[in-house]
This record gives structure tokens, C-alpha cells and sequence, in this order.
């Protein structure tokens, strides 16, 4: 290739791109003044002293995040009592202390809506000083946290809970690879006793939520591997015991203070994900059946008919491209100030509360439970600033509903700041395939169709993880027709027809910085139908 029509360097490429994509999707790194200067007012305050605070200092505390985390807003204890009950503790960073609503900081980080996370770079929703260090429940420091315990019995039955603004010091750091080895482990040191008494009883929870109709279709996450010297592929990121572990547990919280609040009868930002609508699941039927798979699902549809479907395809080698499009039949998750109840859960009474530091709704919400702890101080005279719910009796009285705070822009607004961070994540993701594809111009490659369209195929390289597009006109010398019924290219003179799972030999013909797409040419038709 000539010197001139080589690529700059990923680093440069790379710079370039973010930028283009930041901009369209309305990101910026810099904060304003205004948010700025009271980010470092607020800096030097310590509610950790605070004396109406539950202290934690004796608790074994354990922090477990991804090893390149910017942000550490979630930590997690386990006490053993008598009978075989488990006090699980769950602690959240007490963000609500650092920014005042209605203030700078409040504003943009409701402008913001949520934390948008790249491969290499973050965009915070509150300035590092807060988000990175003074927020963040680093090992080994005081921190005021929110903290959340709940009393399982011993086959993972939730029972009494208690609320309390705390003083915690993370005992332990650890990355989710350094929790699955001593979760692995024979030994007896250390934290590995706690971590392997967490996994029992996350299983547990996981078993009861599929019991009760909750849906895990537990598809790869795809991340880029990077060796050192530049990203070489894209794989699914292993999925590990220890992440199950603090998947479980925030999910227990999150149900437990909603429905707290719920009973109470507390205006709050919930976490909703409405019912798939019956067209969507009539596309979803056709669909299974052009691949040999009757479905028959109930009129509404349940959590239990895609269960039962989930059960039916795990064993197939086109398992991923059915649960993707089992996926795609439902409606996106979001926020709303009803409770429309969760499809993907089998819950009602579901929010989310356990990332202040990266999410607006959870800050919203813990500014809801702050003030239900200050009144309950004030009723009971109590020094600690805290209240229990005994699980014998229903979560609380449900008392009179206060007048309704203005939720409804605020769910329509941080559902928006949500979808817009995972589009740009998404792209951000494609940026770095189209990186390794610029180094790569010219060279072919195995390639699976995973999705047929009118106008072309999208591709996976199977070696490299890496996705991308040809149009239909690069097929052949021909005209090829969409079958909408049977998802298939089909040429009108040679019968020649391309579906979902074939496999193709082609060349990277163009990978495009700023619109960052790929786009290939057809080499050799091996796996397509010529009938």
C-alpha cells in the first residue's frame, strides 16, 4: 500500500474518532465553572464523622469491581448467624451528601443523566474529584456510605432489613479475577471464606429469582484484548463467579428498598421494563419457526414462555443468534415514576439505587431513603440514623401518600441520558473494530452472516470477534431480493440465497474512522444455498 494511503497510528485515529463521536453524541469531559468550584467547596467536607452515622470500621467490607474501575460506588459484607441466616450488607456510597439538589453539581450531573464508559476513557456524570476519590469507597479509608442489610434464612429467603447513613472502611479492593481465585481456592485465609459463603448464597438468589420467572439469557459481552501492543481481537469477557456474586446482591437491594419505599408510599423514580407488545412476539414466532423451533407462547405473553424457550435452544449451535433475537422481540428497560413492574425480573417494586456516582435515578432515589431515615430518627429519638423492618410483618405500614414530586420529566429524561451512553459506548466499541480493521485494509477473511437485511449482511470474523457490513450489491451480478418472511438474500437469476449462520470467504475492502463502519467485498460463496 502506498506510504500515503497508510493509516495514521491507532493513538491518533483513535483521538480523532472519540472526538467526532463525543460530539455527536452530545458528551463532554469538562465540567462547568460553576460545578467545578463546588466540587472542591464540598471536597473538603467529611460526613463519614459524622455522629448519627451506623459505624462499620469492624466490618469485613469487600469492594469487587473490574480491575481498570474509575469509580467504586458498591461494596459488600456477609455475617453469619445462629440458624443458618445470612446478614447480607450491602453499601453504597453516600452521594447525596456531596451534592446538593438543585445545586451546580446537581444540575449537571441531572443534564448528564449517567456516567458514559469507553474502552480507554470514562465520561463521568460528577466530576473525578468526587466520582474517582472522594465518593469512591476505596480500601482502607473512611467513607459515608447508605448501607442495607437483610437477614436470609437458610435456603436464601429474604427477612428482616435495616437502613442506615454509615461509616464504612472497605477492608479489601478487589478485581473480579482476584475474587474468583480466592473463591476458587482451598484455602482458609484471608477473605476466601467470606467470598465462597457469598457465592452459596448467590446461587441461591439466582435460583429462587428463576423460580420466579426472572430471565438470564447470559449472551457474551464483547471486549477488546489488548496484549500491549494494540488491540488483537475482540472476545466475549469470561463470565466469572464473582460477578455473580455482586450481580445477585445489588439486584436483592434494589428490590428490597423499592419495595420499601413502595410500601411506604414514597414518591420515586422506578426501574421499569414493560411486557414485549404481541406484534413484536408474533415476528419473534415466525422467526423461530422458518428455523424448525414451534413456539407457542401465552395471549399475553409470560416470563415462563421465554424461559421455556431459552431451555429449548441453549443446546444449538445457533443458540446466540436465537437469544439475540429473542432479545430484540422486547422493549427497553427504563425509568418511570408508575410502577409498571420489571418483565426481565418477574418483579414489581424494582429500582435502582446501588450507583449514585454513575447514575442520576440512583441519587434521586437515595435522596428519598435519606429522608425517610431523617424522619424516622426524629419519631424514634434515635442517635443513629437508621430504621428496621422485621420480615414478619409486611415491609412497613404503608402510610399516607405524600404530595407527588415531579418525577415524570425525570424519568423521561434520565431514560434518554441512558439510551444516548449506550449508543455511544456501542459505537465507541465499533470505532476500535474499525482501528484494527484500518491496520488490516486488503486482507480477507472467514466470515458468518448474523443478520440479513434488504440492503446487505452484517458479518462476524469468527477469529476476531470483529463485525461489519456488505451490501447486497457486492453479492453478485444480480439483483437479490429480501424475503421478509424467511430473513434471506435471494438472487433473482441464480437462486443463489444468503442466511443467518453461512459462511463466507471476504475482503476488507473499507473501514471508515467517522462513520465508523467496515464494509466488505464477497470472495468465494462456499456456504451459500444455490437453489
Amino acid at each position: 500500500m502506498p506510504d500515503a494511503f497508510k493509516p495514521e497510528s491507532p493513538e491518533t485515529e483513535r483521538a480523532q474518532g472519540m472526538r467526532e463521536l463525543m460530539k455527536e453524541y452530545g458528551l463532554a469531559r469538562r465540567f462547568p465553572r460553576e460545578a467545578q468550584e463546588e466540587c472542591e467547596a464540598v471536597a473538603a467536607m467529611t460526613p463519614a464523622q459524622a455522629p448519627h452515622r451506623l459505624d462499620l470500621g469492624d466490618l469485613e467490607i469487600l469492594c469487587i469491581d473490574p480491575a481498570d474501575a474509575r469509580d467504586h460506588d458498591d461494596a459488600v459484607s456477609l455475617e453469619l448467624l445462629s440458624g443458618g441466616v445470612r446478614r447480607l450488607g450491602v453499601h453504597i456510597a453516600d452521594v447525596a451528601e456531596f451534592v446538593e439538589e438543585g445545586g451546580a453539581l446537581d444540575r449537571e450531573a441531572r443534564r448528564r443523566g449517567n456516567s458514559t464508559y469507553f474502552y480507554l476513557d470514562t465520561v463521568p456524570m460528577l466530576p473525578p474529584l468526587l466520582s474517582g476519590e472522594i465518593c469512591s469507597l476505596q480500601e482502607d479509608r473512611d467513607r459515608a456510605a447508605v448501607s442495607l442489610f437483610i437477614d436470609f434464612d437458610a435456603e436464601g429467603a429474604p427477612g428482616d432489613l435495616r437502613l442506615a447513613e454509615s461509616r464504612i472502611r472497605v477492608s479489601r479492593s478487589l478485581s473480579y479475577e482476584e475474587a474468583e481465585a480466592l473463591v476458587m481456592s482451598e484455602g482458609e485465609s484471608g477473605s476466601a471464606p467470606t467470598l465462597r459463603a457469598m457465592l452459596e448464597l448467590a446461587n441461591q438468589l439466582a435460583a429462587r429469582r428463576a423460580r420466579g420467572g426472572a430471565l438470564q439469557f447470559d449472551l457474551p459481552e464483547m471486549r477488546p484484548i489488548d496484549e500491549g501492543e494494540g488491540v488483537e481481537c475482540f472476545a466475549p469477557a469470561p463470565k466469572l463467579c464473582s460477578h455473580m456474586i455482586v450481580e445477585e446482591f445489588m439486584l436483592a437491594a434494589n428490590h428490597a428498598v423499592g419495595g420499601l419505599l413502595e410500601a411506604r408510599g414514597l414518591p420515586h423514580l422506578r426501574r421499569v421494563h414493560e411486557p414485549p407488545e404481541p406484534e413484536d412476539v408474533g415476528v419473534l414466532v415466525h422467526h423461530l419457526a422458518h428455523r424448525g423451533i414451534g413456539w407457542n407462547p401465552g395471549a399475553p405473553v409470560r416470563h415462563r414462555d421465554y424461559q421455556q424457550l431459552a431451555a429449548r435452544v441453549i443446546e444449538r449451535p445457533d443458540r446466540e443468534r436465537l437469544l439475540m433475537r429473542m432479545l430484540r422481540s422486547f422493549r427497553k428497560a427504563a425509568y418511570s415514576d408508575r410502577d409498571l413492574g420489571h418483565f426481565g425480573l418477574a418483579w414489581t417494586h424494582y429500582l435502582h439505587f446501588t450507583s449514585p456516582i454513575r447514575r442520576y435515578a440512583d441519587l434521586d432515589v437515595h435522596r428519598v431513603v435519606k429522608e425517610l431515615l431523617i424522619g424516622e430518627q426524629s419519631r424514634t429519638g434515635s442517635r443513629v440514623r437508621s430504621m428496621s423492618v422485621s420480615g414478619k410483618e409486611e415491609r412497613s405500614r404503608p402510610r399516607a401518600r405524600r404530595t407527588s414530586r415531579p418525577l415524570t420529566e425525570l424519568a423521561r429524561r434520565t431514560s434518554e441520558t441512558e439510551l444516548n451512553s449506550l449508543q455511544a459506548e456501542r459505537e465507541s466499541m465499533r470505532l476500535e473494530m474499525v482501528l484494527w480493521a484500518r491496520q488490516r485494509l486488503g486482507e480477507s477473511f472467514d466470515a458468518v452472516v448474523q443478520v440479513v437485511f434488504p440492503t446487505g449482511l452484517l458479518l462476524r470474523l469468527p477469529d476476531s470477534g470483529v463485525e461489519g457490513f456488505m451490501p447486497a450489491q457486492f453479492l453478485g451480478d444480480e439483483w437479490f431480493a429480501h424475503d421478509e418472511e424467511r430473513e434471506e438474500l435471494r438472487g433473482e437469476r441464480t437462486g443463489m440465497v444468503f442466511r443467518e449462520g453461512g459462511s463466507l470467504r471476504v475482503r476488507l475492502a473499507a473501514a471508515n474512522l467517522f462513520t465508523r463502519r467496515l464494509q466488505f467485498f464477497l470472495e468465494d460463496t462456499r456456504d451459500a444455498d444455490d437453489n
